[in-house]
């Protein structure tokens, strides 16, 4: 069989690259949630990278970008749990130094 080539090109993405940083951040957003609020401070820049390639795919006239979606859904997840390992963090701190501020009224 021979066949013709076809003329149909698919259009360039533009926001594929953003999109593709979107989702590395979100992963490794999630992967340090626990770190002081890290995995929060790249969830937020992921966030804000998955909005951007999804305009930009957008103005072309591509209806889906995988990788925006991906890293959005991520990060969108990253920020969640780094702000709750970053909020728990807070609260063992004060309780600690709750308990070591009567622990220290004690005469033993």
């Amino acid at each position: 069989m021979n066949q013709q080539p076809s003329n149909f090109q698919r259009p360039n993405d533009p926001g594929k690259g953003a999109g593709a940083a979107s989702l590395v951040l979100g992963i490794v957003g999630l992967c340090t949630g626990w770190l002081y609020g890290v995995g929060c401070v790249l969830g937020i820049i992921g966030v804000v990278l998955a909005v951007v390639s999804g305009n930009k795919s957008s103005a072309v006239g591509l209806n889906r970008n995988g990788l925006a979606i991906g890293g959005l859904v991520c990060s969108i997840i990253a920020i969640v749990s780094g702000a709750g390992c970053l909020i728990c963090t807070v609260c063992a701190g004060a309780a600690a130094s709750g308990a070591a501020s009567s622990l220290s009224s004690y005469n033993f």
